[in-house]
């Protein structure tokens, strides 16, 4: 089985988010998608904070394709922690409100958390205590305050992130982006904390110290941040792979027709060469997802 847990999914795209681009994928369009690469499941992660460029999308499109192809899409719901009121003012039980809506809808997480405002900013702690509390796993992109871009505020060894880390051991962080990828290198800086390195990956990366101290965290593969922190250093990831193999998780982030992601090419090349065992392939591949989420396929 092959779950992709970073999928972009809508009924019938209309917007294209940049000029010259192209909408994101529609239903019909990730179902074959799917299809050829031999993924049976896939995780929706509607866009909806005010920074990211895409269609918004309504949990009643979510749960529509969801019904339209039964078994081959996971609904995640958005909430901006932004929520319409003074944000010294909100309150966890604001949280809880809505998000228990979203989970007795079949909701299994939150995310792609896009919203710009820090990890340890009041409103964002809440929406994380009620996450915890509800066993809604949480997908993030994180990048710094001077990008101009989307995703949750941190710094270079991301502090910010291992502040909540701390204070929700609970709660299932997916990491994305390459914002987080690029801190598995110990030598980040300003120029490359948010871009896409070749160099091979140097000691100290503050991403498995933090993968070793707290077991909320994982990461989802996903995008070119998630493969390029494999093939920067193939050593290197192999390694990683045995270490973190109940803590990693294939995604593919399909957000047009355009894209080529070879994750599951590479995964698989590295596995028949021997370079992963098969234990570690079938939990990056979905047992991991399966766990996680809480799909309950291994039983079926």
């Amino acid at each position: 089985m092959i779950i992709d847990v970073h999928a972009h999914v809508y009924a019938d795209p209309r917007i294209k988010p940049r000029p010259g681009g192209t909408t994101f994928m529609s239903a019909k369009d990730q179902i074959a998608v799917m299809d050829r690469l031999g993924v049976d499941k896939a995780v929706i992660l509607p866009l909806n904070s005010a920074e990211c460029p895409a269609e918004p999308q309504s949990i009643g499109e979510v749960l529509w394709i969801c019904q339209e192809y039964p078994g081959r899409f996971i609904p995640f719901c958005h909430v901006d922690a932004r929520i319409a009121r003074h944000p010294e003012q909100i309150t966890v039980a604001d949280f809880d409100h809505l998000l228990g809506q979203y989970k007795d809808l079949g909701c299994k997480g939150i995310g792609e958390l896009t919203t710009r405002i820090p990890w340890d900013a009041h409103p964002m702690l809440c929406m994380l205590e009620s996450a915890e509390k509800l066993g809604l796993a949480i997908t993030f992109h994180t990048i710094t305050e001077d990008v101009n871009s989307y995703g949750v505020l941190d710094e270079i060894g991301l502090p910010r992130l291992e502040k909540v880390l701390r204070k929700f051991p609970d709660l299932v962080f997916l990491g994305h982006s390459p914002g987080f990828w690029n801190e598995i290198s110990g030598d980040v800086t300003a120029e490359t904390k948010n871009a896409y390195p070749a160099t091979p990956v140097a000691p100290g990366g503050v991403l498995k110290r933090l993968l070793r101290e707290y077991p909320g965290l994982h990461g989802d593969l996903s995008a070119g941040s998630g493969l390029n922190a494999l093939t920067r250093d193939p050593a290197h990831a192999y390694e990683f792979i045995d270490e973190f193999q109940d803590r990693l998780l294939l995604g593919l982030d399909f957000c047009s027709v355009t894209n080529d992601m070879q994750h599951i090419n590479w995964l698989t090349a590295a596995r028949d060469a021997g370079h992963i065992s098969g234990e570690a392939y079938e939990k990056v591949m979905w047992q991991n997802a399966d766990r996680l989420l809480r799909l309950d396929l291994a039983t079926d």
